[in-house]
């Protein structure tokens, strides 16, 4: 038996009776990440995010450590991990932007925002990015685009978007370790409308939003785009993360757009969703006394973690380690507190289950994983600080 298939065995035999204590008891314990803002979390509780413009690995035997930079790079930023401790995420450097027409030539770039891979013993390496049509039109700008990696599945294949280009072009990427971007249909859909891939399964389903200005949860698989619907007629939805069930969690507005609202994300009512392997979807609600909310994760179990709260904030692009959706010049996430939903007992703030008098106050939620355990951000007696929940 391969470790992969006993683990999944050890995981289905054991988890059942872990998930009934921890509905039952209602209680995690916290750790302190210190100063590294998560983002991701695996099945092993090797947590991936960032501190001070780079991105680093924690580990609870090993603590943090830095992935490092790209040749003449700057900066980095991690955003997801799988279960063999594969990162993702981008980072500024030298690379190759791959001309997909034969009349337009490869552009070598000295400082090019593009996607990395982390592989445990070989370290970050670049992927370039790939030339974005119309081709005829963008070429020049090719390595001004930025590329932005938002999630890694356990094959290795990456999916993510790019920053929008002049307010109109924006598309959705897909890369695999065994084709690069040459024969895996690495751009979803066309110029218009405007594409965003958030999160990835292993099967290759991909999750995201299609849309101008503000659109709609949307998936692809198999090359094939299909709309999932949202609470109501003329409405705005994102899917932003897929569990391996084929479940998407998101949020979707819950009014139908009016003027003020196709223009401004922030003016938009909107609560966090779930949809079904059919695309049938759910209303999660809201905390008690909040308007707004938006889901960040799924796990295996239908778990879902996302933020809850009255206000929305902008962050502008290539995430933000929070509730982030898109839309027209930069995202935007609910400020307020974390909650976890599941079945049963609905949806629960994050600091009610917690030990009180802690010091301890959670803000938001960036990540669960097939255990249960999350990861997020908020403040201990005072100061920032990132967090790991274990039930």
């Amino acid at each position: 038996m391969s470790r992969q298939s006993f683990l999944r065995l050890l995981f289905v035999l054991t988890v059942p009776f872990l998930i009934v204590r921890a509905v039952s008891a209602q209680v995690y314990t916290i750790t302190d990440l210190g100063a590294l803002l998560p983002t991701a979390v695996n099945s092993f509780g090797q947590i991936v995010g960032n501190n001070s413009g780079q991105a680093f690995t924690w580990t609870r035997f090993g603590g943090m450590k830095g992935l490092g930079l790209l040749p003449g790079g700057t900066a980095s930023y991690a955003a997801s991990i799988n279960d063999l401790g594969v990162v993702t995420g981008y980072a500024d450097g030298a690379g190759i932007v791959i001309s997909p027409d034969s009349s337009i030539p490869n552009q070598t770039c000295t400082d090019l925002t593009q996607p990395f891979l982390w592989e445990p013993g070989k370290g970050m390496s670049g992927l370039g990015t790939v030339g974005v049509p119309p081709y005829e039109i963008l070429f020049a700008d090719w390595c001004g685009i930025q590329f932005y990696a938002t999630g890694v599945n356990n094959l290795g294949q990456i999916v993510g978007y790019t920053v929008p280009y002049s307010d109109e072009y924006q598309w959705a990427f897909f890369w695999t370790k065994s084709e690069g971007w040459t024969a895996a249909s690495p751009l979803f859909g066309s110029s218009f409308p405007p594409t965003m891939g958030n999160g990835i399964r292993d099967t290759g389903e991909v999750v995201g939003q299609t849309g101008e200005l503000i659109g709609g949860a949307t998936e692809w698989k198999d090359g094939v785009e299909s709309d999932l619907s949202g609470l109501g007629s003329g409405d705005s939805s994102s899917a932003n993360a897929v569990n391996e069930l084929g479940q998407a969690a998101g949020w979707s507005t819950t009014l139908p757009l009016d003027s003020g609202c196709q223009q401004n994300l922030v003016n938009c009512p909107m609560h966090a969703v779930m949809w079904t392997r059919a695309g049938v979807i759910s209303d999660l609600g809201t905390l008690p006394g909040d308007t707004l909310s938006a889901a960040t994760g799924i796990n295996f179990f239908g778990q879902i973690i996302g933020d809850s709260g009255n206000t929305l904030e902008e962050n502008g692009w290539g995430g933000n380690g929070g509730s982030g959706f898109n839309g027209e010049g930069g995202s935007v996430e609910v400020v307020g507190r974390p909650f976890i939903w599941r079945e049963p007992g609905g949806m629960q703030d994050l600091n009610t289950l917690i030990r009180s008098g802690s010091g301890w106050v959670l803000n938001s939620a960036t990540g669960i994983n097939f255990w249960g355990q999350i990861i997020g951000t908020g403040t201990l007696n005072g100061e920032s600080h990132g967090f790991l929940l274990t039930p």
